[in-house]
């Protein structure tokens, strides 16, 4: 990513963030008001109903977008500049998700959950590899690579769709992400 679009994408989450919240907080004024407006003057509690209604589907929606965006820039580690990137990226760099991925390569490639694809057999022991890796805590794990081997492993339970040399491509970037030291602390 160049510096311009980290600093749009940056701008961009900050402006959804203040959006929703304005938006639930005004849904719940009108919802608050709809049902006051029962006591006081019945006939504005419909309108205010329907328009709390909406508002709130308008912020869910932008709830909605913020949180795309943001899984979408826990990929790119030039967004990583971003703390609010960086922390969504680092959770899934955390000993109990990475001890939880590498239970998922291995109770999947053992009971058939990954399909047993040719390319997936072809990589099956970089892939235990990478699920030993994922175990020692004795290594940290780039938390780009960390969401990489998410993306990696949700495609391979869904259908895999990639050649071998691209699953093996895909697992190595991954485990060039691993390098000795402290593994990210949980964010509990």
């Amino acid at each position: 990513m160049y510096a311009r679009a980290v600093d749009g994408a940056a701008l961009r989450l900050r402006e959804l963030h203040h959006e929703q919240w304005a938006r639930l907080g005004l849904a719940a004024l009108a919802l608050a008001s709809a049902v006051a407006s029962t006591v006081v003057y019945p006939p504005l509690a419909v309108p205010l109903l329907a328009g709390g209604l909406a508002v709130g589907a308008l912020g869910v929606r932008t709830l909605w977008q913020h949180w795309e965006l943001l899984d979408r820039l826990a990929g790119e580690r030039d967004a990583h500049v971003i703390p609010e990137v960086l922390a969504c990226a680092s959770r899934d760099a955390t000993r109990e998700r990475r001890h939880e991925y590498a239970a998922s390569i291995r109770t999947g490639l053992g009971q058939q959950r990954i399909p047993r694809e040719p390319c997936v057999l072809a990589v099956a022991e970089e892939l235990q590899a990478l699920a030993s890796e994922l175990e020692d805590d004795g290594l940290a794990l780039d938390p780009a690579c960390a969401v990489a081997c998410v993306r990696l492993l949700t495609e391979l339970a869904e259908s895999p769709t990639l050649t071998t040399e691209e699953l093996r491509s895909r697992v190595r970037q991954i485990r060039l992400g691993f390098k000795p030291g402290p593994l990210v602390a949980s964010r509990r």
